[in-house]
C-alpha cells in the first residue's frame, strides 16, 4: 500500500515483532534500506507517517514531508535480530563476506568484476575463506563464474519480495569475521552492526540510471560525497547512530504505533481505494473469462 514495507520481508518483520498478524497491511511508509541522502519516494504516496531509521534521516526528510508525520523507529534489521537472536547457533567467526557494488531495478552499477576478484584474492589468509554475496539482479553467469574461478563461494539472499531475504542475509554473514566492500550500502551497515570488521577496497564503479526518477545526477554526487566523509569515521558508534538503536521500540510500543495509523483518514482512504481496485479488477477479469467461454 505504501512504499517500503513489501520489500525484503519488512512488513512481516515489523508486524511479527509487534505481535500482530502478518497478513495485515502495513499502514505507513518505511525506509527499506540505509540512506545517505533522501528523496521523495515515500512522500509521494502521502502516507499517514513515514518511518525512518535515524535522527539524521528525519532531519533530511522534512524537505519532503511534515516533521510531525515522520517517526524515528530505528532499523527493521534491529527488530529482526532481536526476534531471531536465540535461533542462531553459536559459531566461531572466521573468513569474510564480500559485498560487491549492487544494482537495482532502475539502476545498474558497473565495475570490473575481474579487478575486484583479483584484489580479493590478494588479501591475507586472515580474510580467507571469502564468500561473495551478490544481489539477485547481479547473479549473471559471467559475474558468478569469475568469482568462482578464484575459489570464492557465491551466495545470494533472495529477491526483492522474498520474506526471508534479511534472515538469509544474517545466516550468510553472522559467522564471518570480516566484511569486504568497495561501495557503502545497507549490507555493509548491517554487517558492521553484526560486529564484523569492515574492510574497504578501492574500486572504480559507475551508476547507470535505467529510469529511476529519484536517482538524479545531484543525488548520486551527494551520495559519493557522503560516502567519502562517512568512511573516515565509520565505527560501531556511527553505525548504531545510522541504525537508530536509541530509537528502537518495545513490541508493545511498536504495536501501538502501528494500530493508531490504521485509524487515520490517509490510511482508510488509501485502503478503500486499493481494495476497490482489486475487487473491480477481479470482477472485470471474471467477466472477461465468462465472455470468452461463451464465445467458444
Amino acid at each position: 500500500m505504501y512504499p517500503g514495507a513489501r520489500f525484503y520481508g519488512i512488513k512481516e518483520i515489523m508486524l511479527g515483532y509487534a505481535q500482530l498478524p502478518k497478513f495485515l497491511p502495513f499502514p505507513v511508509a518505511i525506509h527499506h534500506g540505509w540512506h545517505r541522502d533522501v528523496h521523495d519516494f515515500e512522500a509521494v504516496a502521502k502516507p499517514p507517517e513515514i518511518w525512518v531509521w535515524s535522527e539524521r534521516i528525519a532531519r533530511e526528510m522534512i524537505r519532503f514531508y511534515p516533521r510531525d508525520r515522520i517517526r524515528i523507529v530505528g532499523s527493521f534489521f534491529c527488530y529482526l535480530m532481536e526476534s531471531i537472536k536465540n535461533e542462531l547457533p553459536p559459531k566461531e567467526k572466521n573468513g569474510s563476506i564480500c559485498i560487491p557494488p549492487h544494482s537495482s531495478h532502475f539502476a545498474k552499477t558497473e565495475y570490473s568484476v575481474d579487478s575486484f576478484a583479483r584484489a580479493l584474492d590478494q588479501l591475507g589468509d586472515d580474510f580467507k575463506p571469502i564468500t561473495v554475496m551478490l544481489y539477485y539482479l547481479d547473479m549473471d553467469p559471467h559475474t558468478v563464474s569469475v568469482y568462482k574461478s578464484f575459489g570464492f563461494n557465491v551466495v545470494s539472499n533472495g529477491n526483492l519480495f522474498d520474506e526471508n531475504f534479511l534472515r538469509n542475509f544474517i545466516l550468510n554473514v553472522y559467522d564471518k569475521k570480516h566484511c569486504i566492500f568497495s561501495d557503502l550500502g545497507s549490507g555493509v551497515i548491517y554487517a558492521g552492526y553484526l560486529g564484523l570488521n569492515l574492510h574497504h577496497l578501492e574500486l572504480p564503479s559507475q551508476v547507470k540510471n535505467l529510469g529511476n526518477p529519484h536517482l538524479s545526477k545531484e543525488y548520486i554526487e551527494t551520495s559519493f560525497r557522503f560516502d567519502k566523509n562517512f568512511l573516515l569515521s565509520i565505527n560501531s558508534t556511527s553505525i548504531n547512530e545510522e541504525m537508530g538503536t536509541n530509537h528502537l521500540l518495545s513490541p508493545q510500543e511498536l504495536r501501538r504505533a502501528i494500530l493508531r495509523n490504521y485509524f487515520t483518514w490517509s490510511f482508510v482512504r488509501t485502503f478503500t481505494y486499493t481494495m476497490a481496485r482489486r475487487i473491480g479488477g477481479a470482477v472485470l477479469h471474471r467477466i472477461g473469462l465468462r465472455r470468452r467461454s461463451l464465445n467458444v
